[in-house]
């Protein structure tokens, strides 16, 4: 199979479709724009040649307009050509790209044969198959965990635009002990406050607060069957001049990936912020004049937005990590405000709390699958694709 896919910042359409299809050819269309799409791809190709999701160098790079309609065609004509491929082993991936490149190359596609694909978030892939005059479609949902095992640190490396890594930080993994010891018995061993160095590698030195909630995440997070969970990174601006900044941005306290996207952790090992301004009104002498009673209630408002800030620095961070499949997963000791659990909410932010770590980890790592439905197919198009100039009766291209 040859895959020509279409790039985007978006990358993930290409790592699980090169798990799932494993082509022996993989051609990254991109246009110039160096942010939106040359870049993505040249990092994605450094994955692919990497992983071996493809063969070690057969990933190639093709130029692609993404400004002219009649030109994407033309180039893809040019480049089938120029590398004599038999066009019943192509398969056209439109998932990336913007909406003229895509509804180009479907269109393209669909006057030489060729058969599409297009992956939606849920992982559900669609077929697009031309035959007799209609253009056929089939759907599949494809596995998520096909790309468990590639490396989180390659995956992060692939997505960032405008950081890049400063210290990578350690890998954790588990032990020996760690990973003969059963499930239930594990799960409550850390509920219960086993030391989590017990059961990982390399064993951890815990010299600040938070470490062994760190630890113990990680812990059930590889129990669980994560292969691998990195802690402790640091991203800093990327330099693009002579001037260069060692100052980190954002620090990761975990980073792993799991079912087609790349998670990242904040852990908060101590009590709410709004208890300190409690003790401290303890501990000052009354009667506190009204002044003093108005200062104390900024300050416990002013730790409650600071609360809602760190997410917000999360949903920046995520989207550049991972783009629009990242996840951010919140682990607290004390309860978060309820406006705070709101944000989250409302931002697809999940949060666990400590002493329910080994009861919703597992629930939310591994869930119980959906109901099974029917694959659908159906004629779509028709013979408005056969017109010489006309556009397709529908753009299927959504960019991702």
């Amino acid at each position: 199979m040859i895959l020509l896919s279409l790039a985007s910042k978006q990358i993930w359409p290409h790592i699980l479709l090169a798990a799932h299809l494993k082509p022996e050819r993989l051609f990254l269309l991109h246009s110039q724009d160096k942010i939106e799409s040359q870049g993505p791809a040249q990092r994605l190709k450094r994955l692919l040649d990497q992983s071996a999701l493809v063969p070690p160098g057969h990933t190639r790079l093709e130029p692609v307009s993404d400004t002219d309609f009649h030109e994407v065609e033309q180039q893809l004509d040019q480049l089938q050509l120029r590398h004599q491929l038999q066009l019943s082993d192509c398969v056209l991936n439109f998932t990336g790209g913007n909406k003229l490149m895509a509804t180009a190359a479907f269109r393209w596609a669909a006057r030489r044969g060729l058969r599409a694909c297009y992956l939606e978030r849920r992982h559900r892939l669609t077929w697009f198959a031309p035959r007799d005059g209609d253009i056929h479609t089939e759907t599949e949902v494809l596995d998520p965990h096909l790309t468990d095992t590639l490396d989180p640190l390659a995956l992060l490396r692939c997505h960032l635009e405008a950081s890049e890594i400063q210290n990578k930080g350690h890998t954790l993994s588990l032990n020996r002990q760690g990973q003969e010891c059963g499930l239930p018995k594990f799960l409550k061993l850390i509920q219960n406050g086993h030391d989590p160095n017990a059961f990982l590698q390399p064993i951890t030195t815990q010299a600040r607060d938070g470490d062994r909630l760190e630890l113990s995440t990680a812990a059930i997070l590889l129990k669980l069957g994560v292969h691998a969970v990195q802690r402790g990174l640091r991203l800093k601006v990327k330099s693009v001049s002579k001037v260069s900044t060692s100052q980190p941005h954002l620090e990761i306290d975990l980073l792993f990936n799991w079912g087609g996207r790349l998670w990242l952790v904040d852990c908060k090992d101590r009590r709410a912020p709004e208890d300190f301004v409690h003790k401290l009104r303890k501990e000052l002498r009354s009667p506190l004049s009204e002044s003093a009673h108005h200062l104390l209630n900024r300050i416990a408002s002013e730790l409650s937005i600071s609360q809602t800030k760190v997410l917000k620095e999360d949903l920046l961070a995520i989207h550049e990590i991972d783009g629009l499949l990242g996840q951010i997963l919140c682990i607290r000791k004390a309860p978060l405000p309820p406006e705070v659990e709101q944000y989250a909410k409302h931002n697809h932010i999940t949060v666990i709390y400590k002493n329910e770590l080994a009861i919703k980890l597992p629930e939310l790592i591994n869930p119980p699958p959906p109901e099974p439905s029917a694959p659908a197919a159906s004629p779509v198009c028709g013979a408005a694709l056969q017109t010489a100039d006309g556009m397709p009766p529908a753009d299927p291209a959504m960019q991702t």
